[in-house]
């Protein structure tokens, strides 16, 4: 005898429940989330759409109680209804007849609630793909909840991992099983190629074609706050974080704590300036971070695809951290405007070029660097004819002498005599009646 059109409705219907619990349940093995959340998420979403088929007015009445078995998988529904005498049944809907209730439990008595289980079975077709729906929303906020806690703690931290999939905006990387966006906009411009792997056939011409980064955790959303649209963990090759997280594994006085970095600014891929402070007067800081014959920063530029790094030691001498800032230029003096954070900086003329930087580059990191505004300019604004180099006066004043000034930024008289002597004392350790002398010498000079 053929099935009838219901009979065939209602096993179709059973089929598609059958799919959906075995898909859920191997979905959130993939993705990790514990068994007891997942059961919690399975009851809300079975008692939101159950209670979508009562009066608006009675939504919130805990009609329905639902029961899952986290390892079997067994779900139970069942409705509370009110026992109440046969002849003041009103309502089926909440009520059944105590005859009713008799014949299912012998004990039942009039006032009790009476729970009658409700079969899967008769979930609607409506019904399951309101659940799927509600399912799918829910652990996806369960998923982007363990993203956060899983990551929260991170940021600063470098990670490596494969590129799944890329877009027009940004690169999926999976990590540990899970899926983190790497933006473009956090790629070093022209100079990173990244593509899933079975891709890379298409781009083997590029040598630079990778399906594997590594980035540094830059962001980590609260969930509560974000939209959905948004990823939870945002990964960066841009941000100063990068470097800073690969100088930690490159130098192990960096990692260990005997040289801080105060700060990092970068153009990626073209230039960055890492702002370092040694606590261990034994140790020097830029020898320590660039490493015998560049041993140690190697890797870094490498990483970074050959962005120029400069490492400038920190000093509370403003004057003399503007003229480390500017390197790889030379300064032969600084005005300073403490008030304005604003410096006048004196260079020679064939130093000009390299204080700016192609494109001003040089100039914008280190005002970026120190929070001033540097105005550079040619030595002959300051009136150079009048000045002299310090080697100049070898025959006057110890080497020693001239070099300990010059390894100090001064390498000019006019650089020393606009100095406060004090200042300079401090800065060079030199005696204050070896100071004088010296400043005598030179004044003498411009004195004839």
């Amino acid at each position: 005898m053929p099935r009838t059109k219901s009979a065939r409705q209602a096993q179709k219907a059973q089929q598609e429940r059958q799919r959906l619990f075995s898909s859920m349940q191997e979905f959130i093995q993939q993705r990790g989330i514990p068994k007891e959340q997942f059961v919690e998420v399975l009851r809300g979403a079975l008692l939101d759409v159950l209670e979508r088929t009562l009066p608006e007015e009675k939504r919130q009445s805990q009609a329905f109680s639902v029961i899952v078995n986290p390892d079997t998988a067994d779900i139970q529904v069942f409705k509370r209804r009110l026992i109440v005498p046969d002849e003041e049944l009103e309502d089926e809907g909440w009520q059944i007849a105590l005859s009713q209730a008799l014949e299912k439990d012998p004990q039942a008595e009039v006032g009790e609630e009476f729970f009658e289980e409700i079969p899967l079975q008769s979930l609607t077709r409506t019904q399951i793909d309101q659940l799927k729906v509600r399912l799918r929303q829910q652990i996806r906020d369960l998923e982007r909840r363990a993203l956060y806690e899983r990551y929260s703690h991170m940021v600063g931290e470098i990670l490596t991992g494969e590129v799944l999939k890329a877009t027009r905006d940004e690169l999926i990387v999976l990590h540990e099983g899970n899926e983190l966006s790497l933006p473009r906009r956090e790629l070093i411009p022209g100079k990173d190629v990244y593509v899933p792997k079975e891709s890379q056939a298409a781009y083997r011409r590029e040598r630079q074609a990778a399906s594997v980064v590594k980035a540094v955790v830059a962001q980590v959303l609260d969930p509560c706050h974000t939209p959905p649209s948004r990823p939870i963990v945002v990964l960066s090759r841009t941000s100063p974080l990068f470097l800073e997280a690969l100088l930690k594994l490159e130098i192990p006085e960096i990692y260990d704590g005997l040289i801080s970095i105060k700060k990092v600014v970068r153009i990626p891929g073209e230039r960055a300036k890492v702002l370092v402070e040694s606590y261990d007067d034994r140790i020097d800081p830029v020898g320590a971070c660039v490493g015998v014959k560049g041993t140690r920063i190697k890797p870094v530029v490498e990483e970074l695809r050959g962005e120029y790094i400069d490492i400038i030691p920190y000093s509370p001498d403003v004057k003399l951290m503007i003229s480390r800032a500017l390197a790889p230029a030379t300064v032969m003096y600084v005005d300073l405007y403490p008030t304005r954070r604003y410096a006048k900086v004196f260079v020679a003329p064939e130093e000009y070029a390299r204080a700016v930087g192609r494109e001003g580059i040089n100039v914008r990191l280190a005002q970026e660097l120190l929070g001033y505004e540097l105005d550079i300019r040619e030595a002959s604004e300051y009136g150079e004819e009048e000045d002299i180099e310090l080697t100049e006066f070898s025959d006057e004043i110890p080497e020693a002498l001239l070099k300990l000034l010059q390894r100090e930024g001064f390498h000019t008289a006019q650089a020393v005599l606009q100095f406060p002597i004090d200042e300079l004392q401090k800065r060079t350790q030199i005696d204050f009646p070896t100071l004088q002398k010296i400043y005598q010498i030179l004044q003498a000079e411009f004195e004839e």
